[in-house]
């Protein structure tokens, strides 16, 4: 499932998107889910990374599209985003914001399809690299390599990252059904370690960021092993 974001204050604009949206999802067999924004002031305010997917329109009311682009970037840095501007003059421009590609108005059907694949495939490449995480405000994307580890307390799941802790409800097992196995090793019942994120061994913790978090007596072995593997694989 595609999250995707829709940044054009023109009703008639929207309302083509979707209809193509629609024929390509019949197409492709492309599952998606549209949320629109009707001004860029609108959409920095309400946005959460949770989108796969960013149509930005160049000329809107409040905060153009390139204001609200430079606003995304610092808050999320992944979601690929296409300009959609009745100039193509401007939307070269939308590369200073690490833009995938851009759009003319009218839309074409056939520019569209082409560069919806071109983001599928692109994407596909790199699926692996990220999660969709519930938490307790919604749906969180976050990189694998950001999350340090995650820990459970009787049902409450705590992931930590790099860029803070995040919180919802769950089991350990379901965490690691979205997890790569090559990546992430339980050291105990409670934490499941990014193996990438450990720093130092003592005795019978291991040292995760700033945090030491204890190994099970039962897990040791499990663990070291994990660790010394993924070390050895170059990763």
């Amino acid at each position: 499932m595609y999250n995707i974001a829709i940044v054009e204050d023109e009703d008639t604009f929207v309302e083509q998107l979707e209809e193509y949206l629609e024929k390509y999802s019949k197409e492709k067999k492309f599952e998606y889910h549209t949320t629109r924004f009707k001004n860029g002031a609108e959409f920095v305010l309400e946005y959460k990374p949770i989108f796969d997917i960013v149509f930005m329109d160049v000329d809107m009311p409040k905060m153009n599209g390139f204001e609200a682009s430079k606003k995304l970037r610092e808050i999320d840095k992944d979601v690929t985003l296409i300009f959609i501007t009745l100039l193509a003059k401007y939307a070269i421009r939308g590369y200073e914001f690490n833009a995938f590609d851009y759009i003319l108005k009218p839309i074409v059907y056939g520019s569209l399809k082409i560069k919806l694949d071109k983001i599928i495939a692109e994407r596909e490449k790199s699926s692996k690299k990220h999660i969709t995480i519930p938490v307790n405000t919604g749906l969180l994307r976050i990189d694998v390599h950001s999350l340090n580890y995650v820990e459970i307390d009787v049902h409450k799941i705590i992931y930590h990252t790099s860029e803070g802790n995040y919180e919802a409800y769950g089991t350990m097992k379901s965490v690691e059904k979205i997890l790569p196995s090559d990546l992430f090793c339980k050291c105990s019942r409670s934490y499941l370690v990014n193996l990438r994120s450990v720093s130092k061994i003592e005795n019978d913790y291991i040292v995760v960021g700033k945090d030491k978090l204890w190994v099970g007596r039962t897990r040791k072995k499990e663990f070291l092993d994990a660790l010394q593997n993924y070390e050895l694989s170059g990763n």
